[in-house]
């Protein structure tokens, strides 16, 4: 069972896989909720790949992971020929890798490129939508993370990239997570001496990619319970990747390695619970905005917005000044801006959601009652975004948000008819989370719908 398992009609019925298995079927473990549950990992033939050497390769290699599922597949995913932009290839490819992972009911997408000419294998790494422990959902429309080796990688690589693949789908995986964090915590050992000593044969790209992908690690690992002392050892990895790459030459990958970096502080600044690490997040996404353009970079350029918005709202709760949130709504709005509803709209959903948390947030803050109208307007536009059928947690979250800014706002203007909006809110919110097997959220607005349906008896609605 795995995060799409929600969609099989009848309980017990499992489709039957196109692709063929790699790992061999294995016991599955009782013990703790999820922990028995194996993550499936898809793996496509690869462009450029003549006699399918190098998928073969790979193959074989994961086929060595433990606690997956590993499954090939003869398709072969490409980028479209008639989009010239990179980013939007792969945005237009990650499209059809959801729908597969979606009928496959699958984790994580394995798709490649071999240039041989080049010595460079490239593989992408799409994970399927998902929620951190958090309870934060996911970017639905992300494109997945990239891969860069050497075709001839000696086995001093091969941690790399069965510890890229944990870390891409590893956080928001439904099943066993603590047995992840614990695969992952083995393939990263002996990748910690690579932050500073990588081989001497990779290129300036391959060196940079890979650094990165070990900072990404980290930082999973970190989330599936590896302790906080990873984050500045993915810190210098990410600092090494740096020195690597000129901002004016190289303007997206420089912002790629100066995200990884504002992440890790941010995290930083959440487990220490010091606003300085945030303060210096928040500067960090500042300076890709402020970098990159806003013509030629639109979608990074308006991610850079999205991040700092939230870094801001961090900063706002932790240090309770307002004033964080009057800046986080306008950054979102810039955000906003930048994002074509028509062409991206779980995207803009997306942002709309978080930019909907950012004005309830505020409206708590003020007497007056126009942020909070202007919260609950933005979450029932992004839910018409988000279907329970095809974004189960996207919906209960957005749904959840709903509730809450109908609950504080009635409890101004005494509407009975936003109270039981927040009543239907919360218990669709809730449902949905226990079907996905998050009780935790569930309990948490279970009590929240108690104290909307306990004011409304008390209102005589």
């Amino acid at each position: 069972m795995s995060f799409f398992n929600w969609l099989v009609p009848f309980k017990g019925w499992k489709k039957k896989s196109s692709g063929e298995r790699v790992t061999e079927r294995g016991f599955a473990p009782s013990g703790a909720a999820g922990e028995g549950i194996k993550a499936k990992i898809l793996l496509s033939g690869f462009a450029g790949d003549k006699g399918n050497h190098e998928s073969s390769r790979l193959a074989e290699l994961l086929g060595k992971m433990t606690g997956v599922d590993v499954y090939r597949h003869k398709k072969i995913f490409k980028r479209p020929e008639n989009i010239e932009d990179p980013v939007a290839q792969l945005m237009a490819v990650a499209d059809e890798g959801r729908d597969w992972l979606k009928e496959e009911h699958a984790d994580l997408l394995v798709w490649g490129e071999v240039d041989g000419p080049e010595n460079r294998l490239t593989l992408h790494l799409l994970p399927a939508p998902g929620m951190h422990a958090s309870g934060e959902a996911a970017d639905a429309s992300s494109i997945g993370e990239t891969l860069d080796m050497p075709i001839d990688f000696g086995p001093e690589m091969e941690p790399v990239i069965m510890a890229a693949l944990i870390a891409t789908f590893g956080p928001t995986f439904k099943g066993g997570r603590q047995a992840l964090g614990e695969s992952l915590g083995g393939y990263l050992t002996p990748l910690t001496p690579l932050v500073t000593s990588l081989p001497l044969d990779l290129s300036p790209a391959q060196a940079v990619s890979i650094l990165n992908s070990i900072g990404n690690a980290l930082v999973a690992h970190f989330h599936l319970g590896g302790g906080g002392a990873q984050l500045g050892i993915a810190a210098l990895a990410y600092q090494e990747a740096e020195k690597r790459v000129s901002k004016e030459a190289q303007p997206l990958v420089w912002a790629s390695i100066q995200n990884n970096l504002a992440s890790v502080l941010r995290a930083q600044g959440q487990v220490n619970k010091d606003p300085k690490f945030l303060r210096q997040a928040a500067v960090k996404y500042s300076a890709i905005a402020a970098t990159l353009s806003q013509s030629a970079h639109r979608r990074d350029w308006g991610t850079a917005h999205v991040h700092l918005g939230r870094t801001l709202y961090i900063l706002a709760g932790m240090e309770g000044k307002p004033e964080y949130l009057k800046k986080a709504v306008g950054v979102y709005e810039i955000a906003l801006s930048t994002c074509d509803k028509n062409a991206a709209p779980e995207h803009w959903a997306d942002i709309t959601n978080q930019y909907g948390v950012v004005l309830l947030a505020l409206g708590e803050e003020l007497e007056g009652n126009a942020p909070l109208e202007k919260a609950v307007n933005e979450f029932r536009a992004a839910m018409m975004f988000h279907s329970q059928e095809n974004a189960p947690l996207l919906w209960a979250q957005t749904a959840n948000n709903l509730g809450a800014a109908c609950f504080a706002l009635a409890k101004r203007n005494f509407e009975n008819s936003l109270l039981r909006e927040a009543s239907d809110c919360f218990k669709g919110a809730t449902e949905i989370y226990r079907q996905q097997g998050v009780p935790k959220q569930a309990k948490v607005i279970e009590k929240n719908l108690q104290r909307v349906q306990r004011l409304l008896t008390t209102r005589g609605g």
